[in-house]
């Protein structure tokens, strides 16, 4: 058997620690933050060997990636995946229903507790160390105060699309289960988050709240087999716009577009119109425990080569005598002797011990290092050496003079693997983007900067463990070290550092042909800019607006194209966030200069983020919305005691879910402020339309916060629940963003004389029945709807290609100008000129001769990548 660990992720803004087991019949992963399904795409690791994955702490840093990861793995053909970790794991998951559900495949979880903290399967024995800090008092969960729009209408009629915001809660009685949580905290189940909300039939109070959550859990998975839970449907209100509307004006968007959804009962598992039944059941209260758990890992015992010979003269008949000897049975001889297992097999020996240590920071030191559980691996017991300790923390923790004598405390053999952003420096780990950003930043190093990177720690190692005589490492990217049949740090695989070269003189002399046409060209598009004298001197309002499209593809993380978000920076008025994509922060910190070091730093990824007004998400497909929770956290840390509330605009059930996360991990949700999408459709009259006057309040505060005269929403095609938005400033400019959609009319009718339109050219124009089927737009149609809401630009993103090609597109003859977004490009509105004069570079770079279309075309048969590119959403 072999057998070893390797580091994925050693801890980088981008993506938390993460470390795979390799075993001959499966993998394990031990945590999955956001960005760990990208890594392994970029480290070219396969999924379909992984069965289990294990977290150390119910914390979106640690489970961030496992909603997308869940996606991808059943994408690729896995059938049965396992979720090991600690109290309110099920909970965290099932959150996440209303947009993680594939009928292909089963998902199970399994929590440790104090009275059950063992695990094994075919290949290890684990034991979890929980941990919790000193003087933890659990609290109760949280309430949630229902907001204006989910109260009925003036003339007595229930909304029917309500909205729960992180000032609102239940309306209903509660049903307490007769079961306290482990602190003693009752656990509630039923309160629902407004009285108006779709509900599957009522869950009896009988079921106690795990079963009630493993029952959601296999509804969103393997959804033909669990389906007791059905979606009722309720009469659809019709829209103001069509010629039979009645008089009042009163629509529900959400509810046709659900009660569509049910009776199509299409269910593929892939589309927002086929969700699991059960997905609108409320979840049972629960609130945050924040158990740090440390894994104690053996394999399985070796059991030694079998001496034929030597058991042959001990009298042993041959036959099913020998196989009990094998199995470590004492069996009886011909002359009536017992002939035991040690006599007959040499080299025998127990499996090798191996451990995960997260220890966050020093309110849980005392109590990691009294732990019992570790007393057995260390000097002076007669137990076994700990081949291998990966450890998790940083620089307080590591540095403290009581977790030094802790790692004395397991003997100088004992390897350590330090893995922790502190004192793993902030390389670039998407090593293909960064390339590719280096590249383009010949053509203009302010609109296509190079990623910040550090290749030197915060903190040295070395330096804190000077004084301890121990065998301490510094985890590296691809690094194994072999735990059978020997043991040992193997580097061979190692990803070194990365540097990119300033001066562009390895372009100009490269060897490929290619490459030294572009430098060329780019060189051209350099002199007609500088030529080009009244597009630099045009005056318009919002050129000084920045748009920075911080991922630019579709469905699934590329190593060239993150999923979707784009940030608006407005001089004197902060940052708006349009969707955020799972990697969304970790972007940011790439774009903006990393992590703010001295108090006067100006571009930073903190400035942003503290200066962030509001964010829209479009609608609930993954892939536009798992960032969210990590830039609300940061968002959340950064805020002073004067800080204005951070506004979100989203679908509803967007809310349940922040809501159902936050009874998990507190991440400052309750300081935001939600607005439901449909509330401010840009049809509602706001003199009629009750649900725009109920959501006028917090409006209100939202555009004075953001300088904004306007901001609304446009229903689009494509899933239910889907949106634009359209934004018009004060100053007079005016940008749109089409989400999701089909070539829509109402976002050409809402979005009329647009400075700019961000608009989705998920497919090329040869791919028009690709796009008719899963309602995205071609190239040509993204186009036409700039040139049909007379758009001054029209900037096109969501690419369906892992990996960079240039839309054909005819741009010589259009009423817009067009631009293509790249990862990590940042372009104010008043330079959106010089994209089109950058064409002719860009096509000779992404050409059929390019090292990206080579790669691409060598993967093409690979199966796993081929599948995650058909599933595209």
């Amino acid at each position: 058997m072999k057998a070893y660990l390797q580091v994925l992720s050693t801890g980088t803004a981008d993506c938390s620690p993460s470390i795979i087991l390799h075993f001959d019949s499966q993998r394990y992963m031990i945590n999955c933050g956001e960005g760990t399904q990208r890594l392994c795409m970029e480290s070219k690791l396969r999924f379909s060997k992984l069965q289990t994955i294990l977290f150390t702490r119910n914390h979106w840093e640690c489970f961030g990636g496992v909603p997308g990861m869940l996606l991808t793995l059943s994408d690729v053909g896995l059938r049965n995946i396992k979720l090991l970790g600690g109290e309110n794991l099920t909970h965290a998951m099932t959150s996440t229903r209303h947009f993680v559900y594939r009928n292909t495949m089963a998902v199970d979880t399994f929590e440790f507790s104090q009275d059950n903290n063992k695990y094994q399967d075919e290949n290890l024995r684990i034991t979890s160390v929980q941990i919790l800090p000193e003087n933890f008092e659990r609290s109760a969960p949280r309430e949630w105060p229902l907001t204006k729009s989910s109260v009925q209408s003036p003339n007595g009629s229930p909304s029917g699309s309500p909205s729960s915001s992180p000032t609102s809660a239940p309306q209903t009685a509660k049903i307490v289960v007769p079961e306290l949580a482990p602190n003693g905290v009752p656990v509630v189940v039923g309160s629902k988050r407004n009285s108006n909300e779709v509900q599957s039939p009522t869950i009896e109070s009988v079921e106690s709240p795990m079963d009630i959550r493993k029952r959601v859990l296999g509804n969103m998975f393997n959804v033909s087999k669990f389906g007791n839970l059905t979606l009722p449907t309720k009469k659809a209100k019709k829209d103001p716009r069509a010629k039979s509307s009645t008089s009042d004006g009163q629509t529900d968007v959400d509810m046709i577009l659900a009660s569509q959804a049910a009776a199509a009962d299409t269910n593929d598992g892939k589309t927002c119109g086929g969700k699991p039944r059960g997905s609108y059941t409320d979840l049972p209260r629960t609130s945050p425990i924040p158990t740090a758990i440390s894994y104690i890992f053996q394999s399985p015992d070796y059991v030694g080569k079998f001496n034929k010979q030597a058991a042959l003269d001990l009298g042993v008949r041959p036959g099913k005598l020998f196989g009990q000897l094998v199995n470590g049975k004492s069996v009886e001889s011909t002359t009536g002797e017992m002939v035991h297992p040690h006599q007959v097999i040499s080299g025998a020996r127990p499996g090798r011990v191996f451990m995960v240590v997260d220890c966050p920071d020093l309110g849980y030191l005392s109590n990691l290092v009294q732990a019992s559980e570790f007393s057995k691996f260390q000097k002076g017991s007669e137990g076994l050496q700990a081949a291998c300790i990966v450890h998790l923390a940083g620089h307080d923790v590591v540095s403290h003079p009581q977790y030094k004598e802790w790692m004395l405390r397991f003997g100088e053999e004992t390897q350590h693997i330090m893995a922790n952003q502190e004192y793993c420096s902030q390389k670039l780990i998407w090593r293909s983007q960064s390339q590719g950003c280096y590249k383009l930043s010949k053509l203009d190093s302010n609109i296509f900067p190079v990623p910040y990177y550090d290749n030197n720690p915060v903190h040295a190692l070395q330096e804190d463990l000077k004084d301890v005589p121990v065998k301490a490492s510094l985890a590296e990217s691809m690094m194994t070290y072999i735990l059978e049949p020997s043991t040992g740090v193997d580097e061979s695989e190692v990803v070194k550092p990365m540097t990119l070269d300033p001066n562009y003189d390895s372009l100009k002399d490269h060897s490929k042909q290619y490459l030294r046409e572009y430098y060329e060209l780019s060189e051209k598009a350099q002199q007609d800019i500088a030529a080009d004298a009244a597009s630099t001197l045009e005056e318009f309002p919002g050129r000084d607006v920045v748009l920075t499209a911080l991922g630019t593809g579709s469905s699934h993380p590329s190593k060239y194209r993150n999923v979707s978000a784009t940030l608006l920076e407005i001089p004197r008025d902060g940052t708006f966030l349009l969707d955020a994509g799972e990697g969304t922060y970790g972007q940011m910190f790439r774009q903006f200069g990393g992590y703010r070091r001295t108090p006067d730093q100006k571009n930073s990824v903190d400035t942003r983020i503290e200066n962030m007004k509001g964010i829209f998400i479009s609608h609930l497909h993954a892939d536009h919305h798992l960032g969210i929770v990590s830039v609300i956290d940061r968002w959340n840390k950064l805020r002073h005691a004067d800080t204005e509330p951070l506004y979100l605009i989203a679908p509803m059930r967007f809310n349940t879910f922040l809501q159902e996360l936050s009874d998990v991990q507190d991440f400052g949700y309750h300081n935001v402020k939600f607005i439901e999408s449909e509330d401010i459709v840009y049809w509602r009259d706001p003199a009629k339309d009750w649900r725009k006057q109920n959501a006028r309040p917090a409006m209100s505060d939202l555009l004075r916060s953001s300088g904004f005269r306007d901001i609304s929403t446009v229903d689009v095609i494509h899933c239910p629940w889907s949106y634009g938005i359209s934004m018009t400033h004060q100053s007079g400019w005016k940008i749109v963003y089409s989400g999701d959609t089909r070539p829509c009319q109402n976002l050409v009718q809402a979005g009329h004389g647009a400075t700019v339109l961000l608009h989705e050219a998920t497919f090329e124009d040869d791919m028009q029945d690709e796009a008719l089927k899963k309602k995205h737009s071609t190239t040509q149609e993204a186009i036409a709807v700039g040139e049909g809401m007379e758009a001054r630009f029209t900037m096109l993103t969501h690419f369906s290609q892992r990996y960079p090609k240039i839309p054909r597109f005819d741009h010589e003859d259009k009423s817009t100008l067009i631009g293509i977004c790249f990862d990590l490009m940042s372009v104010p509105l008043g330079q959106i000129y010089k994209l089109p004069k950058f064409l002719p570079a860009l096509q000779v770079l992404y050409s059929a001769q390019s090292d990206e279309a080579k790669e691409g075309e060598e993967e093409s048969n690979d199966s796993e990548l081929k599948s995650l590119q058909q599933a595209t959403e």
